[in-house]
């Protein structure tokens, strides 16, 4: 039995989230979530959100590691390349290291879980952040950055922002500029 990339399973699933049509008669107020949720559930799916119409697919996965350079060779040994380095956050050098269109941002942890489903995010390389950033929040999914941010990786930078899954999972909505 083949596996199926990892990637196609997050995609397969975003499109299915996002495929799911509206009922046009539903009561258009917004329903603020509670602490417990990540989204309004009366607001779920979408109610106008439509990430398919910013996203270019999965940007990267974010690992969280111990030891930056031990976790550079392993990747380097299955062939993945060092992208990207750089210390932008004063919390340590983070690393992206690429194989073929995939991304792994390696992210400098004294202490990662160590276990099994210990992935810290994964991202969507999108566009027009700004307009998705307000059909997000105003879909009332849960935003847990203080706005977008602006980040000085990658030759122009970035902007991003992340919510959180129902899972506690972060999603990144990343743009490179």
């Amino acid at each position: 039995m083949k596996k199926i990339p990892f990637y196609l399973v997050v995609m397969a699933a975003m499109i299915a989230c996002t495929s799911v049509p509206k009922n046009e008669t539903e009561d258009q107020n917004q329903v603020e979530p509670t602490e417990k949720q990540t989204f309004a559930p009366d607001n779920f799916p979408q109610k106008g959100l439509d990430v398919n119409a910013f996203s270019k697919g999965i940007q990267h996965i974010g690992l969280p590691t111990a030891n930056i350079d031990e976790t550079i060779r392993f990747y380097e040994g299955l062939g993945f390349e060092v992208a990207t380095r750089a210390d932008i956050t004063g919390r340590g050098e983070f690393v992206f290291v690429k194989l073929g269109n995939l991304y792994l941002e390696l992210i400098p942890n004294g202490d990662p879980a160590m276990t099994n489903g210990a992935v810290d995010h994964f991202c969507l390389d999108v566009k027009d952040i700004e307009t998705l950033y307000q059909q997000v929040k105003d879909a009332g999914y849960k935003i847990i950055t203080d706005g977008i941010q602006d980040i000085a990786f990658w030759d122009n930078g970035a902007r991003y922002f992340f919510i959180q899954g129902p899972n506690n999972e972060k999603i990144e909505f990343c743009e490179i500029l």
